[in-house]
């Protein structure tokens, strides 16, 4: 789908989920024609959905529907669907749907977005109309792939066309407005107000926005530089920003299209980042702390894991057998210098690498002849740190630090439960924060993303789990999309113990509904104990309503896998006082603890 989809969607967002613009009906128009719809446009699972009789009397198809069969036929393609089943066929090739076909008050409802996708269709939402318009001719900007909730979004733009559009929309001179796509006229409003640089030992970056739909990230190379795509933002953009950074050396902006704002900033070096929406408004990009130097030392047969960066880093440690070796993950880092693997003979340490494991993570690896732990990181000298090693296990490693009463970090600086030491040793357990990236799952009265509440939560229910001995494997540890046939093969491919899916709720009658609610796989005896205990603990932790457990069959994370699961409803979204509540970091924090005790409880009940 086009660019006009994106836009689409978060302008529609708004309007659906703001109390003073969510009375009037959504519309639908196929070119000009205003669709006389016997009912509301649905929204299931973040995917809006079209009677298919619309495309017998709009777009010239023919409509044969025999039991639970579908058959949308037009002239030069031909599309298969079966009620309450996630798969279509079109022209005999399989495509996966996030939402079925299904019959909803007296009509069959497909995907829209699929359909248009299918059928080459632009999808607009015209504001002045309050409706979506439906139009064979292909929008004017066509350089990014859709990122409208649902099936059918398949890959984002690649690095490659990410580069030639950034480098086709900016101006030769930075100051002036881009003129070359479209003909703009400067205007007077400021959608982005300022462009802040707050520097700091992660270099951010604040964007004030006045107004926005939504917006998407390109890190691009040679040079390096990252690309914020704003969407929905109006006005002139601002002057260009020189800044002095180990990270950063310009922060600059300029109009790309008469719907969309871009800010480059221009970097010394690619980097990792992470986007976070501000809770009065606007986006803060923080780039990853940098790490500059790694070296490997024994002083006094004491062994040390000495390193440069701008900050100390979590430090998530792993440890592996067959080979013995120790794995240290450097969150939110980015490695400055060469990916090594050499030969060392440094005490049990027989091997030592390093590289960068993902966008947000450098890897060290310690292939070993004996067990050694990690302790808590210690700062030296400003900018220099090290990571003292232990000789023995994780648990040696605990024992020791309690006898000698060391304080272990917490998480982000808050105050936790306290956590029995290893009492999940052994165990791996899938995390899997709901929605991400391109699908921003229920949108808050005040513009609250579910996809950051169900991260935030699942971040601090993952360092639980790691401290108290489990393995822990995200299906995303970052703001990035995951399709939901994905997820559980992660599990899988981990040889997971236990699933857990981290959500937050939404009603069809928005603002109703309150409380906290589990989902199991149905039929699935030990889930459904899984999901009473976890319910049990959560609502002991949280304290609010307990609404039930329920078991489900139409869940691809659950239908994916056969280990036990279970999807955590924390509280709904789309009340304004839940909402409060789910967006702050100690409710986060709690929920996540809530969450842990039930892990706990069921692992020691049911599975030692």
């Amino acid at each position: 789908m086009k660019r006009a989809a994106l836009i689409a969607f978060f302008l529609l967002a708004i309007l659906l989920f703001c109390p003073n613009l969510s009375e009037a009906s959504l519309k639908l128009f196929v070119e000009d024609e205003e669709v006389q719809l016997e009912n509301d446009l649905v929204m299931i699972n973040g995917n809006y959905t079209i009677p298919v009789w619309v495309f017998a009397e709009h777009l010239d198809a023919e409509v044969q529907i025999a039991g639970a069969q579908v058959t949308i036929r037009f002239v030069d393609q031909v599309i298969e669907m079966e009620l309450d089943k996630e798969t279509a066929l079109v022209d005999g090739v399989e495509f996966k749907l996030e939402v079925a076909p299904q019959e909803l008050r007296g009509e069959i409802i497909v995907p829209l977005r699929f359909m248009a996708d299918q059928r080459h269709l632009s999808l607009t939402y015209v504001q002045e109309l309050n409706g979506f318009r439906l139009a064979r001719k292909a929008p004017r900007f066509s350089g990014l792939s859709s990122l409208l909730l649902g099936e059918g979004a398949r890959a984002l733009p690649s690095a490659a066309e990410a580069e030639q559009q950034e480098e086709a929309s900016e101006p030769e001179e930075p100051a002036e407005p881009e003129t070359t796509v479209v003909i703009y006229e400067p205007s007077s409003e400021r959608g982005l107000k300022e462009i802040v640089f707050r520097g700091g030992p992660r270099a951010s970056v604040f964007l004030d926005l006045q107004s926005y739909t939504g917006y998407q990230t390109y890190l691009l190379e040679q040079p390096a530089r990252l690309v914020i795509d704003l969407y929905g933002v109006s006005g002139d953009p601002p002057p260009a920003l020189e800044v002095d950074s180990p990270v950063l050396s310009a922060i600059r902006a300029s109009r790309f299209d008469d719907q969309t704002l871009r800010v480059v900033c221009d970097l010394k070096a690619p980097t990792g980042y992470q986007v976070l929406p501000a809770p009065e408004g606007g986006l803060t990009i923080e780039f990853n702390f940098l790490l500059t130097a790694l070296e490997l030392q024994e002083k006094d047969g004491e062994l040390l894991l000495s390193f440069a960066m701008s900050a100390a880093p979590e430090v998530q440690a792993t440890y592996l057998q067959n080979p013995l070796r120790l794995v240290l993950d450097f969150q939110d880092t980015t490695l400055m210098v060469r990916s090594f693997d050499v030969p060392v003979s440094v005490g049990p340490i027989v091997r030592f690498r390093a590289g960068q494991h993902s966008p947000q993570v450098t890897r060290v690896v310690l292939e070993l002849t004996e067990p050694l732990a990690s302790l808590p990181v210690q700062e030296q000298t400003a900018g220099a740190f090290a990571l003292p090693l232990f000789r023995g296990t994780a648990a040696d490693a605990a024992a020791y630090l309690r006898g000698q009463n060391a304080q272990v970090s917490e998480v982000q600086g808050s105050e936790l439960l306290p956590v029995q030491d290893g009492v999940l040793s052994g165990l791996v357990i899938a995390v899997d924060p709901g929605h991400g990236g391109s699908d921003p799952g229920t949108i808050g009265y005040r513009g609250t993303f579910e996809k950051d509440v169900n991260l935030g939560i699942s971040l601090y229910l993952g360092e639980l789990l790691r401290q108290a001995g489990a393995k822990v494997v995200y299906t995303r540890d970052s703001d990035v999309y995951v399709s939901i046939f994905r997820r559980p093969e992660i599990a899988v491919e981990a040889n997971a113990d236990l699933f857990v899916s981290v959500h937050a709720n939404s009603h069809i009658e928005r603002g109703r509904a309150r409380g906290t609610e589990t989902l199991y796989r149905a039929g699935d005896p030990v889930s459904e104990r899984f999901a009473r205990l976890v319910q049990e603990e959560l609502v002991k932790a949280i304290t609010l309503i307990d609404r039930r457990i329920w078991g489900r069959n139409d869940l691809a994370v659950f239908n994916g896998c056969d280990i036990p699961a279970v999807l955590v409803e924390v509280g709904f979204l789309d009340h304004p006082d839940e909402e409060v509540l789910l967006r702050a970091p100690g409710f986060q924090e709690v929920a996540a603890q809530g969450i842990f005790n039930g892990i706990v409880r069921f692992y020691l009940e049911n599975m030692r």
